[in-house]
């Protein structure tokens, strides 16, 4: 049998490569935020961004294998059209991505208030990227996913962008670099949720029980060399 060790190795290294791509293509984007900001004389409005619709719709189809969706939320107040602005945009079977709409009155009952969500939060408060979750999209299509956010630094603030990565095709990943069915082997959150896991009994996006953490024998970081980014465990349990 294939030292647990080897098989973790595996899967860390194919989880980080995969997940790094998407980064890295959202770190250009960011770029090119950061840069139509600086050119823009004075204030910066939204048609200054117009660019970004399509540089969405492209990293959508690049990742299609990952992610479902990706869009940018606006530091607040840095808009002159609104206080608060958030474009998203949605993977279809058909076409192009759709763009998803979320209220953004904050005396609306439906008020979606990005400011708060920790895909922003902490981008923001931190400047670097960063994988969130895993959570339950209730502000869009109310699945369990992880999404991975880079700030674009401005002068009026910095701005969030983000992909959206369902755990379903995150967990796909994980098991066909995994290739194992024994012992039980979990992808771990930061939150203690776990992110894909190769044991029927331990599903994706529930919490990992403490008889389970009890049976922890192997444990390694995804990426030890970049954490803040990719802050995930992989873990084996002892039968």
């Amino acid at each position: 049998m294939e030292p647990m060790m080897e098989a973790l190795e595996r899967t860390a290294g194919t989880l980080s490569s995969s997940l790094n791509g998407v980064f890295a293509d959202l770190e250009k984007i960011a770029a090119a935020v950061t840069a139509a900001a600086e050119a823009a004389p004075g204030v910066t409005r939204r048609s200054e961004y117009l660019f970004l619709k399509q540089e969405l719709a492209d990293i959508i189809e690049l990742h299609s294998d990952l992610i479902i969706g990706a869009g940018i939320a606006y530091a607040p107040g840095s808009l002159p059209e609104a206080p608060h602005w958030l474009e998203w945009w949605r993977a279809q079977p058909k076409g192009g991505p759709r763009f998803v709409t979320h209220d953004l009155n904050p005396d609306s009952l439906n008020y979606y208030d990005y400011t708060g969500r920790e895909w922003f939060t902490l981008p923001s408060s931190t400047g670097r990227p960063v994988a969130v979750g895993p959570y339950v999209d209730f502000g869009g299509i109310n699945v369990n996913i992880i999404t991975l956010c880079v700030p674009a630094h401005t002068a009026q603030g910095i701005h969030v962008l983000g992909c959206d990565l369902p755990l379903a095709k995150l967990e796909g990943v994980f098991l066909r670099a995994l290739r194992l069915r024994e012992p039980a082997v979990v992808l771990l959150g930061p939150n203690g949720r776990v992110i894909a896991s190769n044991n029927a009994r331990i599903a994706t996006g529930t919490l990992l029980l403490e008889e389970d953490l009890k049976r922890a024998e192997t444990s390694l970081d995804v990426s030890p060399g970049s954490r803040t980014r990719l802050p995930w465990k992989l873990i084996s349990l002892q039968p």
